[in-house]
């Protein structure tokens, strides 16, 4: 920073501007900018900072001695903030333009007065230029996106890294997912729903790989499997019963201690042991049977049904302080036919999983995953799982193709398995039909499926209207 430099030869009655100048000199650290202009009460520019006139195109001294009133008719200054103080003896901050080098600059005025009150010097700070406040917004924009795309790229680092066994595409996933982040790290029940087969499970594992606890035990305990009788004993465990020489054993609640809990099928739960359920949540403590004792435990408790908890609620069937204690967090699960988008990538998975399983080498025909995009899947992710192990096991070629479809699901794909027999043209019309309605899947629009396939729009409304709404 260059350093300031008095102009004028001031007499000793000047000892107040001396010691203003003082004040302004950038190595006492008093103003923060170094780009100054002082005036006295009648607009004559007593004072310039060099770095004013260096990075302004003044030559030294040029306009010290002349008025601020001048340098604005003139053109110099559009306005001139010093004159602008002068005639409204107030602070001003505005945009003063230095016309011969075509410059806006945010420029702070400030009035200075005697102890009798009158306008004394003007002084003039200007801080940052149009052009560097646009540079800044600019850089700031560019560091803004920089970090959503970083942001969005961790996060799907975090996807592969915490649970490989996850795999989704498809919105309403992506949000489920952001849920389960936000929600991993705290100590709050969370309550899966959704329906059989979605993977309310694979979602428990992941929120306890992702979460402090992941060093810890995961313990699932599907409900609807327990035998009544057994339950409670599954469950909390007892201690070594001397009349029938039974050894103590150890209950699926305490072996969760310091890791996380997850109670499959939470629906089936009779009252009895909701009670006891809902006193552990409470206490954090259980008793074993034959055994007066509480042990302490600390766990994080995931619990998951397809039944819908608010009618058992009513029908008398589930305890309504459990279900609030349990419906903390609710994590619901859509099927598989809302998401279609997740189909595909699922199935690629289950494929390079099976192939290492069985030693095999497959791959899918387009006729297959058109197929698999198609179906509804009534069993969700759980039996699109179970038909890409069975195709793995029984086709013998090196493409799994529709043929291949095991009898249950000929009759749903009628469009796919036309496009096997037929004369040269049905079968072309089919498969033309399918790319129709995979490209409208997508895009929705007769503007995006003439996009994508390189078609007019006039065809492609054709097109659509003939596969699609016919």
């Amino acid at each position: 920073m260059a350093p300031f430099t008095n102009s004028l030869d001031l007499p000793d009655a000047e000892l107040p501007l001396k010691e203003l100048f003082e004040i302004i000199r950038p190595e006492n650290n008093l103003v923060l900018a170094d780009e100054m202009m002082l005036s006295d009460a009648s607009g004559t520019i007593l004072w310039v900072s060099e770095t004013y006139e260096r990075n302004f195109g003044f030559f030294p001294h040029s306009i010290v001695g002349r008025s601020a009133f001048d340098l604005e008719a003139d053109g110099t200054f559009s306005p001139c903030i010093t004159a602008e103080v002068i005639r409204r003896k107030e602070k001003i901050t505005a945009t003063q333009t230095i016309n011969h080098i075509h410059k806006n600059v945010t420029t702070i005025g400030i009035p200075l007065f005697d102890d009798g009150g009158a306008l004394k010097y003007a002084v003039c700070f200007n801080t940052v230029s149009m052009e560097q406040i646009s540079s800044m917004q600019s850089n700031y924009r560019n560091l803004r996106d920089s970090i959503q795309q970083y942001t969005q790229e961790i996060a799907e680092l975090r996807t592969r890294a915490t649970s490989t066994s996850l795999v989704f595409k498809s919105s309403p996933m992506q949000r489920l997912w952001t849920l389960m982040q936000n929600t991993a790290n705290t100590k709050a029940n969370i309550l899966i729903t959704g329906e059989t087969g979605v993977g309310k499970t694979a979602i428990a594992k992941a929120i306890h790989a992702m979460s402090d606890r992941a060093s810890g035990p995961f313990i699932e305990v599907n409900c609807a499997v327990l035998h009544e009788n057994l339950m409670e004993s599954e469950l909390f465990g007892y201690e070594k019963d001397s009349s029938t020489g039974s050894a103590r054993k150890i209950g699926k609640i305490e072996l969760a201690n310091h890791g996380t809990l997850f109670l499959d099928e939470i629906g089936e739960l009779p009252l009895h042991i909701q009670s006891k359920l809902l006193q552990l949540i409470q206490e954090k403590t259980i008793e074993r049977l034959s055994d007066g004792r509480r042990v302490a435990l600390d766990f994080r408790l995931i619990v998951a049904t397809n039944r819908n908890l608010e009618e058992e609620v009513q029908r008398g069937l589930f305890r309504s302080d459990l279900f609030y204690r349990l419906n903390v967090i609710r994590i619901h699960i859509p099927p598989l036919r809302l998401r279609k988008e997740d189909i595909l990538p699922l199935a690629h998975q289950f494929l390079a999983r099976f192939c290492r399983e069985y030693g095999k080498d497959l791959n899918f025909s387009a006729q297959f995953l058109g197929f698999l995009e198609q179906y509804d899947w009534p069993g969700n992710v759980r039996q699109l799982e179970n038909l890409i192990e069975r195709s793995v096991i029984t086709v013998q070629d090196p493409i799994i193709d529709v043929t291949a479809l095991p009898p249950e699901y000929a009759s749903q794909a009628p469009a796919v398995l036309q496009a096997q027999s037929g004369t040269l043209a049905q079968r072309m019309d089919a498969y033309e039909g399918e790319i129709i309605r995979d490209a409208y899947r997508r895009w929705g629009t007769t503007v995006g499926v003439a996009k994508e396939l390189g078609i007019s729009q006039p065809t492609a409304a054709r097109k659509v209207s003939k596969y699609v709404h016919s």
